[in-house]
């Protein structure tokens, strides 16, 4: 029996897709986003789910589906990862990020799960902004807390291309809109794969786990925004689009 926070995005829902694919028993789909969460619902309609419309930040309703489900796994990708949305509402943050991921962790334990992988990223690293802050404070709770039973383990990963809110799907959209792209820097480089390829490493992540790992995905070569920017227009055969660096 599996139970994947955030089950409604971009992560949550392939992972969710790949659980039914390798035969789980049972998986409870877990989002606060009501849309997210039907959109998955009805795409599994017909396999073994259960959806529960829940924050991971509300502490005695999660409590509640713990008591109700025996879970063996857990993976936990609910979280605001939007860096400057999240810069912008920095409590909210705090409170569904760290808060969050304390409460499900904590509740892993108490109710015996086997395995809780949490979704992390490459944004942890030396972390410049709130979200990758509140990122490594989950890394570190996980790594310091008493997990008896409990395997804990975590999974850095970098950007995941075609994911809600990620870069290809906004500079498609504006080449679309005949707008100019924005990039913050010449310089910017991110890693890129795909949603598929990075959810069968969490699975194996959470395979290989022994407890207080980071395991850091092989992302293999850093790409330099500006080089995808380029390379999008080239594509899109327009002319009158240019590259903002902002």
């Amino acid at each position: 029996t599996i139970l994947i926070t955030g089950a409604g995005g971009s992560i949550g829902s392939e992972l969710s897709r790949q659980c039914v694919k390798f035969g789980a028993k049972h998986i409870i789909l877990l989002d606060h986003s009501e849309y997210n969460l039907y959109k998955i619902e009805q795409e599994l309609e017909g396999e073994s789910i259960t959806a529960v419309l829940q924050s991971v930040a509300n502490r005695k309703l999660l409590e509640k589906t713990f008591k109700k489900f025996k879970i063996d796994i857990l993976f936990h990708a609910a979280a605001y990862k939007h860096v400057p949305l999240v810069e912008e509402n920095i409590e909210e943050a705090i409170l569904n990020n760290i808060i969050g991921t304390k409460n499900c962790m904590d509740f892993a334990v108490k109710y015996g799960v086997k395995k809780f992988v949490m979704i992390s990223t490459d944004k942890a690293v030396r972390p410049t902004n709130v979200m990758g802050a509140t990122k490594r404070v989950c890394e570190l709770y996980a790594q310091n807390k008493k997990s008896k039973n409990t395997i804990i383990s975590a999974v850095r990963f970098g950007n995941v291309l075609g994911s809600s809110g990620s870069i290809i799907p906004k500079f498609k959209k504006l080449i679309k809109e005949g707008k100019n792209l924005t990039v913050t820097h010449p310089d910017i480089t991110r890693y890129f794969m795909l949603i598929p390829e990075a959810c069968e490493l969490v699975l194996q992540a959470g395979a290989l786990g022994q407890g207080g790992e980071i395991f850091i995905l092989d992302m293999g070569e850093e790409v330099k925004i500006i080089d995808l920017a380029k390379k999008m227009i080239e594509l899109s055969g327009r002319d009158d689009i240019e590259i903002v660096f902002t």
